[in-house]
């Protein structure tokens, strides 16, 4: 916030610049014033203070001197807000260019996000569909294996009956074997007991 500008200051200043000799402008007085005040205050106070100066007796000369002067400085305060204005043109210029440009630059991101939340749905749905199709195959070979595994245990069981059987079968003829053996042993024995084995042996 600018500081308020005393008409005190504003003839010191004054003052001094006409003791040292030094040329006396609006630019040169509101620099050596800290650039306190707006230009507009700064031209009213020092036309007050220079119309003070000026007293009846003054010359023609002085009058058109001091006209000259207010001229000036009106003309340097109208220089320096045209000045402001270019600026305020320039900079206002500036802005809507760089305004487009991040309209431009929004615009192009809001078309990605789009495009990528395009993109994002479209992945979600081939990875359900993937998982779907997993999960199917899945459960189809875990029911192929169900299956198997259950003719498996069924082909176990009936060839555990079948074998079950042959061992039972084949116990039973060696029974009945080893039977006819001894039968065998039985009757050769009662042969040779009648002698009819040395006949046989003749024959």
């Amino acid at each position: 916030m600018k500081q308020v500008l005393s008409r005190q200051d504003v003839a010191g200043v004054i003052d001094a610049f006409r003791a040292d000799g030094k040329k006396l402008t609006l630019a040169s007085l509101h620099a050596a014033l800290g650039n306190r005040g707006s230009m507009s205050t700064l031209i009213r106070l020092k036309s007050e203070i220079e119309a003070e100066a000026l007293q009846p007796k003054d010359s023609l000369e002085a009058l058109h001197t001091f006209r000259e002067v207010w001229a000036a400085a009106v003309e340097e305060g109208r220089k320096q807000q045209e000045c402001v204005l270019v600026e305020l043109r320039e900079t206002l210029k500036t802005l809507t260019m760089e305004n487009e440009r991040l309209e431009g630059v929004t615009a192009a991101a809001e078309h990605r996000f789009g495009e990528l939340q395009t993109a994002k749905s479209a992945a979600e749905l081939d990875s359900h569909r993937v998982r779907a199709e997993a999960d199917a195959e899945v459960s189809r070979t875990k029911s192929a294996l169900a299956d198997s595994l259950q003719k498996l245990a069924e082909s176990q069981a009936a060839q555990a009956t079948e074998l079950a059987t042959l061992q039972a079968q084949l116990a039973e003829a060696v029974q009945k074997a080893h039977a006819w053996e001894i039968e065998l042993v039985r009757s050769q024995a009662l042969l040779e007991a009648k002698g009819v084995q040395g006949t046989a042996r003749a024959l």
